[in-house]
């Protein structure tokens, strides 16, 4: 009778939590599909079953139902532009992220804006414009050494896989400016040892993780060859945490402060030498803290940029009309190949960049309004109707770079890569639709690193194009190894890719 009691206790529970959920919730005015304001096995299904489905889903939601839906029992998602500066605000505004969301790669981000504002605070100076400036040497040795290491596979029947060439390159930059520690990847010229695997590992696992958060903790206990053989993604993406723990037990048991350990060893002082120096709270300078913001760097400042620079050498490879008129401009700005021009310089050539197809990170981003409701109106881009929507504080709300970069409106034949629609009349670059281009985020929670990677953008494409751009031809690469097909985190294209592969001849 205990066990028939128990499970009618339990079966009566969740029909009351699905009932709450449909008509007595605070979003239950909201429209979007039922079984999605139910559960959160719905978007489970999309994103961890079908391997990230749901931005796509939520596209027919909002084909259906309207700029703004209930995706979730506990979340919203908008698809008007309009609402950028509203929900990504900054200034004054306070936004916290989703904590929900914000679990899924086994650390604690930074969910409340104020501990948030204390720990950009501390951060904002290493990649500020004068930094990154700064590290600008290192980036052109990174890139030489790309270059030589290309060419040494010049006339080889076997092709290179870019998009991992340029994984080695965006992580030997990145823990050479947070560790002073590189993992020198580009010296392997197969550019098979990288971090790529175990990033987009644990890109995998976002899914799982947030609905069961029990399995990190559960994995971290238990022997490695056991987590391997359980699972070999949870396995390598686990090695990943270790590698960057053991850089930050190694930078805490350095002796001296980071200006007197750069005087000694000729080195510079490093993002973590500085922030444990700092007069941040000693709860901010624990490991654990640090190997999280370890991670975190590492983790964004690698392959979201090593897509980019990916989809923009196969765009431009792709299309020989964006392909000569770059190379034009290129030629004009460096008539010596060999030169080192200054990011800055590199900015000034309009055709140069793009970031609209590479999306940055492609999933939503939620931001949360702890202060006080946020009022929505339908912008009359996206909907004829003037109904507001007065959305609950404490309520997450989402935004999709993908969603939002293929707007119909605001970029006609969205699925073409035409660096035309950047510039005006006259050739020179036009920033008009710039305000909707959500690849690093917008507001007071904007990346972090956006300068770092503009610089690593730029001065790739610009110096690897003018010195190589002749010679590499595409191979058996098409759309589909670009074009995004699963949302996981990350942009994804096809599963059995193999990647975009060129020939130097």
């Amino acid at each position: 009778m205990l066990v028939y009691a128990g499970a009618a206790a339990l079966v009566g529970y969740f029909v009351t939590l699905v009932l709450y959920r449909l008509f007595l919730h605070p979003l239950a005015a909201f429209p979007g599909p039922k079984l999605a304001a139910a559960t959160l096995w719905y978007e489970f299904f999309y994103d961890g079953i079908r391997r990230g489905q749901y931005t796509f889903k939520i596209q027919e939601m909002h084909e259906k139902h309207g700029p703004i839906v209930r995706i979730s029992p506990n979340e919203l998602h908008c698809n008007d532009p309009a609402f950028i500066d509203t929900l990504y605000a900054g200034g004054s505004a306070r936004r916290d992220k989703y904590d929900y969301f914000a679990s899924q790669f086994g650390v604690f981000g930074t969910v409340h804006h104020n501990l948030h504002r204390l720990r950009r605070g501390a951060m904002n100076r290493f990649f500020s414009k004068a930094s990154v400036t700064k590290l600008e040497p290192t980036i052109h040795d990174k890139i030489d050494k790309l270059y030589h290491q290309l060419c040494t596979h010049m006339g080889d029947e076997a092709p290179v896989e870019l998009n991992m060439a340029f994984s080695c390159f965006t992580t030997d930059v990145v823990t050479t400016y947070a560790f002073a520690k590189c993992y020198d990847f580009l010296d392997d010229a197969s550019f098979q040892s990288n971090f790529h695997e175990p990033i987009v590992a644990g890109t995998n696992l976002g899914p799982y993780i947030k609905q069961f958060p029990f399995i990190y903790p559960l994995m971290r206990c238990l022997p490695d060859s056991w987590v391997t053989a359980l699972n070999p993604e949870m396995g390598i993406f686990l090695q990943f945490q270790r590698d960057v723990k053991a850089q930050i037990r190694e930078i805490q048991n350095q002796k001296g402060t980071g200006k007197e350990r750069a005087k000694d060893h000729n080195l510079h002082a490093t993002i973590f030498h500085e922030l444990l120096e700092s007069d941040l709270p000693e709860s901010e300078k624990a490991a654990v803290r640090l190997w999280q913001e370890g991670q975190i760097i590492v983790g964004a400042g690698t392959e979201t940029t090593a897509w980019t620079l990916s989809v923009i050498f196969f765009y431009v490879l792709n299309d020989r009309n964006v392909y000569d008129t770059l190379m034009k401009e290129l030629e004009h700005a460096l008539p010596d190949p060999a030169s080192r021009p200054s990011c800055s310089d590199l900015e000034k050539l309009p055709y140069l960049i793009s970031l609209r197809l590479s999306y940055g990170v492609s999933t939503r981003l939620q931001r949360v309004s702890p202060d006080g409701p946020m009022l929505y109106r339908p912008s009359d881009a996206v909907s004829a109707t003037k109904l507001e929507y007065v959305i609950p504080r404490g309520v997450p709300v989402g935004m999709t770079s993908v969603l939002v970069h293929h707007n119909p409106k605001l970029f006609p034949r969205s699925t073409e890569f035409d660096p035309k629609r950047w510039l005006d009349s006259e050739g020179k670059r036009d920033r008009s639709l710039e305000k909707y281009i959500l690849s690093f985020s917008k507001g007071s929670r904007q990346c972090v690193g956006i300068n770092l990677a503009y610089a690593e953008l730029f001065m790739v494409v610009g110096l690897i194009l003018r010195r190589l751009g002749p010679r590499l031809r595409l191979y058996e690469t098409g759309l589909d190894d670009v074009e995004i097909l699963h949302d996981l985190f990350v942009p994804i294209p096809k599963l059995d890719t193999k990647g975009i592969r060129v020939r130097i001849i």
